[in-house]
């Protein structure tokens, strides 16, 4: 290999590793919960119930199964830094990783359509909004735009995004619960809760250049005779 195809293939390489955001942090990221219910917890720091079967690829997915008390009330499922939840593969800058969105499936049994959120906390938190209530007895995807621009990310108090985003560690999947609703324990369920990242811009431009020199010939030398 030319020595110059040396060098820009370990340029790249650089700044591939280098785009590596530090910590825990890990994107993109899915939790499938396919052995079990990686440390997630319930409202209450209980133990989530793990199911082999029934998520929304026929596969294994988490639950718990709550009354709701607090009038109007929640019922949440968390993963939690002190926890190790996930590896505390969310745990970090999500701004600096670049992290753009935030998905999962939910499902539950109330006979009513039901609000699911996101809380992103860094102890000072965000509360992300789903607009779209969700049916019962049905998965259900739900996603979230991270960025300060969304008009559902509302903080909780005097905080910036910046302050949350940069520091991310917990994040929480909840439901509201409306009162009719309210003493009655339901099931709800959560399955492939993941964070996806756009490239950060220079390593967009090496990428593309390399593809680009790669769909290029190198050129021969002619010999002198």
């Amino acid at each position: 290999m030319d020595r110059t195809w040396k060098r820009f293939g370990f340029a790249i390489a650089v700044a591939l590793a280098s785009a590596t955001p530090a910590g825990a942090l890990t994107v993109p990221y899915t939790e499938d919960f396919t052995s079990g219910t990686a440390n997630w917890l319930n409202a209450t720091s209980g133990a989530l119930t793990f199911n082999a079967t029934g998520g929304p690829d026929g596969g294994s997915y988490v639950s718990t199964t709550a009354a709701s008390i607090n009038n109007p009330g929640t019922i949440q499922f968390r993963a939690n830094n002190s926890a190790d939840a996930s590896g505390d593969a969310y745990v970090g800058n999500w701004t600096g990783g670049n992290v753009t969105l935030l998905e999962a499936d939910v499902i539950h049994n109330s006979p009513d359509a039901l609000t699911f959120f996101f809380r992103i906390s860094a102890g000072p938190a965000f509360i992300g909004l789903v607009p779209t209530p969700v049916s019962p007895n049905t998965w259900t995807h739900i996603s979230l735009a991270i960025d300060p621009a969304n008009p559902l990310l509302i903080p909780e108090g005097p905080v910036t995004f910046a302050s949350v985003f940069g520091n991310v560690q917990n994040l929480q999947i909840g439901v509201s619960v409306p009162l009719a609703d309210e003493g009655i324990p339901y099931t709800y369920g959560i399955d492939k809760v993941s964070i996806s990242a756009v490239p950060e811009p220079m390593t967009g431009i090496l990428l593309s250049g390399g593809l680009i020199a790669l769909a290029w010939p190198p050129r021969r030398r002619r010999r002198r005779a």
